[in-house]
């Protein structure tokens, strides 16, 4: 079994966040945070990207670097607040490749 390195996990999750704290809503940068807190990577970062996709405009994230973290945390196989998150998910990051 492969360990996960969760301070990578939890770095990446915090940049985003720091990233987009003047996009995000108060709620959301607070709900992702207790998560991480709490040591639940897979709702920190499945709850962060729920609501980056409702965002009007796409972030500057790196996605590949996101996918590869969404995969550690196997949110390919198992998600916790929308069961097709991994379809929604993959779906936002083809439209992000197809607008380059």
């Amino acid at each position: 079994m492969k360990n996960i390195d969760y301070k990578y996990v939890e770095e990446f999750v915090n940049s985003i966040l720091e990233q987009l704290k003047n996009i995000l809503d108060v709620d959301t940068v607070n709900f992702v945070q207790h998560y991480l807190n709490h040591d639940e990577y897979e709702m920190a970062f499945e709850g962060l990207f729920i609501e980056i996709m409702k965002l009007d405009k796409m972030p500057k994230i790196d996605f590949s670097k996101s996918k590869e973290i969404a995969e550690i945390l196997k949110l390919d196989q198992d998600s916790v607040f929308d069961f097709e998150f991994w379809k929604k998910f993959n779906d936002y990051l083809e439209k992000k490749h197809g607008n380059r």
